[in-house]
């Protein structure tokens, strides 16, 4: 017994049953299992004359403490399902279970074995590099699932005496309204986990069995966590133009990609390049994720009328260098921005469209003369995030029939369809015997046989003919054409990049690029 898992695979074990819950919480001791007649019990330090002659009595054999933390028991006992009669889960239930007032909802909101799970829940999801939690009210109870590297994964099932105590604990953290359960909120709050600090932005949904929630964690540690460039895993080509990109002094950079596809990594690393002492630099966002030294960076409040075409306005008054718009999320917004980016400033921003060309009538459609759009664009960076192969339990071999298919067959091992010359080189220095690496699931990625994430990209730079056939109307399906006579790898055919480097699996590239992203 090593961890939290093993200690709540005990809690709901034959041992565990035998004894009161309530005293076992109370007194904070587990038992584990049995060896050579002996009961191991986890306990927080040694275990008191009185407690160990009960479970010895109880449990009819010697016993032997093994060091665990208290909270971490509690937090066990709490979550763990138990297979009591309906009038044992009547008694074991939290006092106050069926409260509908606020000052009962908060008082079990503040029990301490409420404080324990919801506690050690945060601390499960900073250990595995959860990116968001999942609290989702079932028939059974609430089902909490992690995202890890962009899926999402079951962590614990807890009961549903403890639904209502556990939600009202989260609600009050992030300072809503407890006793609100028909309508969606939102709140904030920051905490401390271990030697982190978090920010967790907190949404609820009225459902079904009761309230959902999404945690979004997000590191409050200011901007010293900032990924660079170079470490988001571009293409060096795509690198060396993007930054070049970056150093002008006025125009506009878009970055495109649907929602959690790294866009705002990637920005918050450009800006990391350009704030320098002799450069100012603003941003409006909604909300402001994570902090960045030496910025200046504003959020929205549209209840209060600051929305971005507002904080727009307000940022060209203070002479900035540099802005950064968290989204164009419509027409004034746009028009502001292309405005700034005319007037000599270098404006950053994203959009929600499938690749880099379809930016281009997307600003057209929400009322930017394609005249002052084809002034100002510098350039567009699509991007999706992959998982990358975990490198504890990777091994290289030969691509299946569905592979080699994906890939388009034979052809594809030096690259794929249109791949560059570079792309070819790269591919035969890095794949051994043109095998494929993937992971076979190991205690380090949960199973999973991947182990963090890295971007694909699709960078396409404007030039004449572009913004000639962008003046004149030219279809997507044009641009997109223009795209690749000009030797503009696609997202996928970045993905196979990354599969032939050994990093990623053509499996994952195909869940993360559709087939309408890469015409």
């Amino acid at each position: 017994m090593s961890d939290a898992r093993d200690l709540r695979a005990a809690a709901s074990g034959e041992l565990a049953m035998r004894l009161p819950a309530r005293w076992l919480e109370e007194y904070a001791v587990l038992p584990l299992a049995i060896e050579d007649d002996v009961v191991l019990v986890a306990a927080d330090g040694a275990l008191p004359p009185l407690i160990a002659d009960a479970l010895r009595r109880t449990l009819g054999a010697s016993v032997r403490a093994i060091p665990f933390a208290a909270a971490d028991i509690r937090a066990a006992l709490v979550s763990a399902p138990r297979g009591h009669s309906a009038d044992a889960s009547r008694r074991d239930a939290l006092p106050g279970e069926d409260a509908e007032s606020m000052e009962d909802l908060r008082a079990l909101a503040s029990r301490e074995p409420v404080v324990q799970v919801v506690n050690a829940m945060l601390a499960e999801a900073v250990r595995a590099g959860a990116s968001d939690i999942h609290v989702e009210s079932v028939d059974a109870g609430l089902r909490i699932r992690l995202r890890l590297d962009g899926v999402l994964h079951d962590a614990q099932l807890l009961g549903r005496n403890f639904q209502a105590a556990v939600i009202s604990r989260l609600k009050v953290l992030a300072g809503l309204d407890i006793a609100e359960r028909r309508l969606p909120q939102d709140g904030r709050t920051r905490v401390r986990v271990g030697a982190r600090e978090l920010d967790i932005r907190v949404s609820t949904l009225p459902a079904l069995h009761g309230e959902s929630l999404v945690l979004r964690l997000l590191d409050g540690g200011g901007g010293s966590e900032t990924r660079r460039l170079a470490e988001l895993g571009m293409d060096a080509d795509v690198l060396s133009l993007f930054r070049r990109m970056l150093a002008r002094s006025s125009g506009l950079v878009l970055v495109t990609g649907p929602t959690g596809s790294g866009k705002t990594t990637t920005l918050y690393a450009a800006l990391a390049e350009r704030s320098t002492p002799g450069v100012k630099v603003v941003t409006v966002e909604d909300p402001v994720e994570y902090r960045l030294d030496g910025v200046v960076q504003l959020p929205v409040n549209p209840k209060a009328g600051f929305g971005f075409a507002n904080a727009l306005r307000a940022i060209l008054r203070h002479d900035p260098d540099v802005i950064l718009v968290g989204e164009m999320r419509d027409a004034e917004t746009a028009e502001i921005a292309v405005q700034a980016a005319l007037t000599g400033h270098l404006v950053l921003s994203t959009l929600h469209t499938t690749d880099a060309s379809a930016a281009l009538p997307r600003l057209v459609e929400m009322g930017v003369p394609p005249y002052l759009l084809a002034a100002t664009l510098q350039g567009v960076l699509a991007q999706r995030l992959v998982r990358t192969v975990c490198d504890a339990c990777a091994t290289w071999r030969a691509p299946s029939s569905d592979e080699r298919a994906l890939l388009g067959g034979d052809g594809a091992l030096l690259g794929g369809d249109g791949a560059s010359a570079d792309v070819i080189a790269t591919t035969r220095r890095a794949s051994p015997l043109w095998q494929l690496r993937a992971g076979a699931g190991c205690e380090e990625c949960a199973g999973t046989g991947y182990r963090g994430r890295a971007a694909i990209s699709e960078l396409l730079p404007l030039d004449e003919p572009m913004r000639q056939a962008m003046v004149a109307g030219a279809s997507l399906e044009t641009l997109r054409s223009m795209a690749r006579a000009r030797g503009v790898a696609s997202l996928r055919d970045d993905g196979w990049r990354l599969v032939h480097e050994g990093r990623t699996t053509v499996s994952e590239v195909a869940r993360v690029v559709s087939e309408d992203e890469t015409a």
